[in-house]
């Protein structure tokens, strides 16, 4: 593992696979743990003082919001792998136009977005079949979040790029110092100034565009050989089709994850105000899982982006059994002591004893699954990091999509109970692992190695 000269990015095609893979993932692990523990307390507020249907509220709008946001991590996760390739590999020149090309297209696209998103907001919602009692509140949540759509694709993009240059600190520090913001402003505006769900999603944004800052700053203070600078020209055009081919399929892969929770949502809605409710504060619970297994996927690509371009491939192979080891070694006893908590820890979020059953429920049926979930995250890293951008895709489709709607729909009219969305997502999960998997061992890495780096670089 060597730094570039006095700059916070590391090359990873060297050092202990073992030790390199932990402090790399390390910092981005600690990202996501605090982003959950800022998302927990802040559904704790809105939960308590966000008025008689604010988690409801916020819980559909959160979705509608997760298919834009979710699109663009995902597309940046396609973007680090061409980032990673070209770090590793020494092409600054080309690394440099990537990142000042990336940059531009997130604030166009951001823009864009929010004007769709405030004009319309009210007509996703009833697209959903947002109960009534909840609609108002839900569209006025949601037209403020999209004034932070912007800074959300900036730092989601920003920070994707950071970490395929090894540099994953950076972004904990920043991420840290808005989340802390975004909590004061939490209890400024909704407690002590009574603002309800408005004053939650205010908060949010603001706290989104001081972490957009932070992270350009970053980015204009890169060492001068991959530094963005404006005074140059853009990619080509035919350079920048191939970059947005990589990084749309693995967008596309996160969207159709979200769509297919949108539809479940039509199902989940169903049941009341509690069930909704009950699933948006058992999302809370299921973060401590789902955001380390998210976060290691991110690391893998990275690493194995960086390994990939240095033509290291024999450090591949070891990265990807240790990290399949660890994945089960650490998310399944996790999962087991949050069922065994599981009241203790809702009572944070709410007293009401419908949506506490809800939660409850939700999490005993799903999280002892949820081993399968981080396995899966392993083989999508592996298979991204060596250029099967399209395969995970793929799997999205059948299984995210495909499957969960099929199985709802098929199911529900039989046996109208929740115990069906909740199998859903595990039989998804293991029809996932089979799918990546096979994928996985069936492919030469030596000879993808080869045939990947005559076509990127």
């Amino acid at each position: 593992m060597r730094r570039t000269s006095k700059s916070t990015e590391i090359h990873m095609e060297k050092g202990p696979i073992g030790r390199t893979l932990l402090l790399f993932t390390a910092p981005i692990l600690l990202s996501q743990i605090m982003q959950q523990f800022y998302s927990i307390a802040d559904c704790m507020i809105v939960g308590h003082f966000g008025g008689a249907y604010g988690l409801s509220a916020a819980g559909v709008a959160g979705l509608i919001l997760s298919v834009i946001v979710n699109f663009f991590i995902g597309f940046s996760t396609g973007i680090s792998y061409v980032t990673a390739r070209l770090f590793g590999s020494y092409d600054y020149p080309k690394l440099k136009r990537t990142i000042q090309t990336m940059i531009l297209l997130c604030v166009f696209t951001g823009i864009a977005f929010t004007a769709i998103g405030i004009f319309q907001a009210e007509t996703f919602l009833i697209w959903l079949r947002c109960p009534h009692p909840v609609l108002d509140g839900a569209a006025w949540y949601l037209r403020i979040c999209f004034l932070g759509m912007t800074p959300q694709l900036v730092s989601n993009t920003g920070t994707a790029i950071l970490r395929s240059m090894g540099n994953t600190k950076s972004p904990l520090v920043y991420l840290a110092f808005s989340s802390l913001l975004n909590i004061l402003l939490d209890l400024a505006l909704v407690i002590r100034f009574s603002l309800g769900l408005a004053g939650a999603a205010a908060a949010t944004v603001l706290a989104q565009w001081v972490m957009a800052v932070l992270i350009l700053w970053k980015l204009y203070t890169l060492d001068n050989a991959y530094r963005p600078d404006f005074r140059q020209t853009l990619l080509p055009l035919k350079e920048l089709k191939e970059i947005l081919h990589l990084g749309a399929a693995s967008g596309l892969q996160a969207v159709f994850m979200s769509i297919s929770s949108l539809i479940i949502q039509v199902s989940i809605n169903q049941f009341g105000a509690d069930a909704i409710a009950g699933m948006t504060i058992y999302a809370k619970v299921e973060g401590f899982l789902y955001y380390p297994a998210f976060s290691y996927g991110i690391a893998l690509t990275g690493f194995i982006g960086q390994n990939l371009g240095a033509g290291r491939t024999d450090r591949i192979r070891q990265a990807m059994r240790t990290s399949v080891a660890i994945a089960v070694g650490c998310t399944l006893p996790a999962s087991l002591l949050l069922v065994a908590g599981s009241r203790y820890i809702l009572l944070c979020f709410t007293k009401d004893p419908g949506i506490l059953a809800y939660g409850q429920e939700a999490i005993r049926h799903v999280l002892p699954w949820y081993f399968l979930y981080a396995v899966d995250q392993v083989y999508i890293g592996g298979l991204k990091g060596l250029g099967h951008i399209e395969y995970p895709l793929f799997c999205s489709i059948v299984c995210y999509c495909l499957f969960r709607i099929a199985w709802c729909r098929t199911l529900l009219p039989l046996w109208p109970d929740m115990r069906v969305v909740y199998y859903c997502y595990n039989f998804s999960l293991l029809l996932m692992l089979l799918l990546l998997s096979v994928r996985y061992h069936h492919i030469s890495i030596w000879k993808s190695s080869k045939k990947i780096g005559d076509k990127i670089l």
